[in-house]
This record gives structure tokens, sequence and C-alpha cells, in this order.
């Protein structure tokens, strides 16, 4: 029991000691999220699998005591078993009350392009945090398997010019809010067993770049009950009928509301109408009649 306790203490006391940066890995299920964080860590923290559903069910943090940096592995989004709301109900649960200074998007460099679903997620992310973590974004282009000089440069070149704007533009757009810098871009393969020259400069670029980050603000991340829906709006409208009763002529008002959600891509789905509310009002007039 001694033992036991020693050794809590002293691994809460490592913990304690890592005050930045602790990095959050974001993105797509098989994009290899898992692998770079253990990439990172230079150990086997997280599972690995390249299955189309997420081998992350929850969130989980490894430290790397040696170097004072931390990092979170989430749950894959986009996910082919539907656990995309319980996932990213993990995440804010996970991260928001850590000291986080760094988000690495994490995408795959052998897709030739940026596809939907990554802009979708992208954009999903934007509805999930505020502005402030994407000023600490960075990407990470992992299955980076160049090894020539050359073609390391010129395939770094060609992700960086065809993404990064790309991914600055849905973040601004979202937030309609400029980035006042370009998003850092690394290149890595995650191979543990054999690091390449690139990828261990690149491992050293990371650390460095989240170690001279300021902590980002997230306490005020919630929960919302659709991920995907950036906002509710209330409509209303109203009728006017005016009929007579004897000398009186009534003038009616129903009114109606419904409410519409507008999801990331703008899109609106409108809610059906209900009446909350009516107004009567009763005038006493006089007949324009001339009895003769």
């Amino acid at each position: 029991m001694y033992y036991i306790n020693n050794h809590y203490n002293l691994m809460k006391q490592k913990q304690t000691q890592i005050q930045k940066p602790i990095f959050v890995l974001l993105g797509k299920t098989g994009h290899g999220k898992s692998a770079l964080g253990n990439f990172l860590l230079d150990y086997n923290k997280f599972d690995v699998s390249d299955r189309p559903d997420s081998k992350t069910d929850g969130s989980e943090i490894g430290y790397n005591y040696d170097k004072g940096f931390g990092v979170i592995d989430t749950p894959g989004l986009n996910d082919s078993k539907g656990k995309d709301q319980s996932h990213y109900e993990n995440i804010i649960r996970f991260i928001k009350y850590r000291k986080i200074s760094a988000f690495l998007l994490v995408l795959n460099c052998q897709d030739t392009r940026l596809s939907l679903d990554m802009k979708d997620l992208i954009k999903i992310y934007c509805n999930i945090f505020n502005f402030e973590v994407f000023k600490n974004l960075g990407i990470v282009f992992t299955k980076f398997f160049e090894t020539n000089k050359k073609r390391i440069k010129e395939v770094k070149n060609i992700k960086i010019n065809d993404y990064q704007p790309i991914v600055k533009r849905i973040i601004e757009n979202y937030f309609n809010k400029n980035l006042e810098h370009d998003i850092p871009c690394f290149f890595v393969d995650s191979d543990l067993e054999e690091v390449d020259k690139n990828s261990s400069k690149e491992r050293d670029r990371i650390i460095e770049w989240g170690k001279n980050l300021d902590k980002i603000n997230l306490d005020n991340l919630s929960i919302k009950n659709n991920l995907r829906i950036k906002y509710e709006n209330r409509e209303t409208k109203s009728e006017h009928d005016v009929y007579y009763e004897g000398n009186y002529k009534i003038s009616k008002w129903n009114y109606y509301q419904r409410y519409n959600k507008v999801d990331i891509n703008d899109n609106i789905d409108y809610g059906n109408w209900s009446w909350y509310d009516s107004s009567t009002s009763r005038y006493k007039y006089k007949s324009s009649c001339i009895i003769i």
C-alpha cells in the first residue's frame, strides 16, 4: 500500500510539473491521430487502428516527463458507427478544465485534396470551439513517407499551398474574423520503430512551437444538443382578421412562431408554425344608412 500511494503521488507530482504544452489531437477517424500521439510521446500510449470506426472511444492523455509536455488523443469524428455526438461530448468534458496550449489538426498526407467530409469536420470544430483555439492550431500531415531531400521540399510546398489557405479560409469565414498568421504545418511518418530524419526534426519543431504558446481559455465551452447545428432562431408572424357583430367592428390578431435551425453549412431547417397568442379589439361604429 505504501508503494502504491508513493507511486500515485509521484505520478501526480510529475503531471503538475507539466505546465505546457498539452497538445490536443483532432481529426477524422483513420487519419492517424493515435499513432501521431505515440510518435510525439516517443512511446506506445494510445491504441492504434486503421479501421474506419474509431479505435479511441474516449479521450486519453499521455505525458513525456523528460521533455515536459502532454498529448491528448481524442475520439475521431465522422465515425462509421455514428458516435459523433457522444465522442464530441467526451472531448468537451475531458479538455475543458485542463491547461491546453495547442491543437493539432491531423491530415493524411496521402490524400490528394481536402475532402468535403474534412471541410465539414473543420466547420464542426469551429462550431465546438471558440476562435481562440484556432489561434493556437497547427496542421500535422501524417503518413509522410518521402525521404529524398528534394522531394521532401517539393511535397511540403505543394501540401502547404493546397491545404493551408483552405483551412484558414474555412475558419475565418465561420467566425467572420481574420487569423493574423498562417497556420503552421508539420510533416511526419509516425513510425516509432524506424524514425526517419525528417520526422524526428518535425517532432522537435512541434514540441518547440507548442512550448511558445500561451494557455487557451476554454472556460466558455459548453455541450450542444447537436454538434452540426450552428444556432437556432425564432421566427414570428401574425394574421389579422376583421368581422362585424351588430354595431361593433371586431379586429382579431393571431400570433404564430417557429424555430429554425441553421447548420454548419448555413442550410436552414425550417420548423413548423404554431400558435402562441392572440388579441382582440372591439370598436363601436355608427351606421352610414340614411332613413327617409
